[in-house]
């Protein structure tokens, strides 16, 4: 029976893993921090290890150059992050706060409240919904998703909601929302995933499924189509690997083939370019990314080079708002934060531009959009 609810967690990972495999080493493209041009986008990476936020403007050539008031300095490690929808502000979470920063037309950042929190929250993750009214939080405690109204000086307010008692250990990893803004997905770790009705004018949720995982296996990382359909959802653990699923208009989640999508070791975070036509999966256990082109029904083909090198534990993925790069952020560094282009050529199949140290633990990247 489905019921309303407000508030959803999200919680720090445990770690299980896949299976390691060969990668790709790029040798012929050029990598370092960018300089000089003017930035077209921004992307924002949260240090856990230094309890800092650092912003970088992304230039058309792929090149990275820090903004303005970067790097932000907490008293505590950053979380989650999550940009504004008409790229004015930038909201970052912790373990029990959100912070505020104003981003200008040139990418400089400034404070909200004078540097302290405008609104209490333990955030393991946050999306702002399509329409740019609402925040949301995936609580840490794994006991609600908290919503916030987004207010024009970039202030929230609390619109409560009701929680919910999954089955299973809880371990909240992510939440997704539709580009319908209709319904939410919420990954669980190893109590699988969390499937939400929302009402864009009124806030309110309805819980609709949970789908659980195989038995010693979570949830990690999600994705959501451009067209509701298809969930793309990167699970480690005894069933590893990248899984899709059709999205019923109830909630339920159908995989759409009966075996799991083979990736590196555990694969941590999923996301697509910006096209719909190929998917990237981060795993973070072999400090590789793995690419699939997306065919008819979402059946999926390993893309040619792939799975290909990146950063020490790389554990987050986005793609920029110009459909021309992809960024990971890589918890262990080396590098801290590299951003890859797209090859003409062989479809899909990525190449290092750039890359730059961000601070210790880059644990999440968020981008303009």
């Amino acid at each position: 029976m489905p019921r309303t609810l407000a508030a959803i967690p999200l919680t720090l990972s445990l770690l299980l893993s896949g299976c390691n495999g060969f990668f790709f080493k790029e040798t012929s493209t050029s990598t370092g921090t960018g300089t000089g041009t003017s930035a077209v986008n921004y992307a924002f990476v949260a240090n856990a290890g230094a309890n800092s936020v650092t912003g970088f403007g992304i230039s058309t050539t792929g090149a990275l150059s820090a903004l303005s008031g970067s790097p932000i300095n907490l008293s505590t490690a950053p979380l989650a992050l999550t940009v504004s929808r008409d790229n004015k502000y930038l909201w970052v979470g912790t373990v029990s706060q959100i912070f505020g920063f104003s981003i200008s037309s040139t990418g400089t950042l400034t404070a909200l409240n004078g540097g302290a929190a405008i609104a209490n929250a333990f955030c393991a993750d946050m999306q702002t919904t399509p329409d740019g009214k609402w925040l949301m939080v995936l609580d840490g405690t794994g006991v609600s998703i908290d919503l916030f109204a987004i207010n024009s000086d970039g202030t929230l307010s609390p619109t409560g909601g009701a929680p919910f008692n999954p089955s299973g250990t809880v371990v909240p990893r992510q939440v997704r929302i539709a580009p319908s803004g209709t319904f939410v997905v919420a990954a669980m770790g190893t109590a699988g995933d969390l499937v939400f009705a929302f009402n864009t004018t009124t806030g309110a949720f309805t819980e609709l499924t949970q789908t659980l995982p195989p038995s010693l296996t979570s949830s990690n990382g999600i994705a959501i189509d451009s067209t509701g359909t298809y969930l793309y959802e990167a699970r480690s653990g005894s069933s590893a690997g990248l899984v899709v699923s059709t999205i019923a208009a109830n909630g339920t989640l159908t995989p759409t083939t009966s075996t799991v999508y083979p990736t590196g070791a555990q694969p941590f975070a999923v996301t697509l370019d910006s096209t719909g036509k190929y998917v990237y999966v981060a795993n973070r256990g072999d400090s590789t990314i793995t690419g699939y082109s997306i065919g008819t029904g979402a059946a999926l083909t390993a893309v040619a080079g792939s799975p290909f090198s990146a950063g020490v534990a790389v554990t987050s993925l986005g793609t920029d708002s110009t459909g021309m790069w992809l960024l990971a952020a890589s918890y262990s560094g080396s590098p801290d934060l590299a951003l890859y282009g797209f090859d003409a050529v062989n479809a899909g199949r990525l190449y290092t531009v750039s890359s730059t140290a961000t601070g210790t633990n880059a644990s999440v990247v968020t981008l303009s959009h």
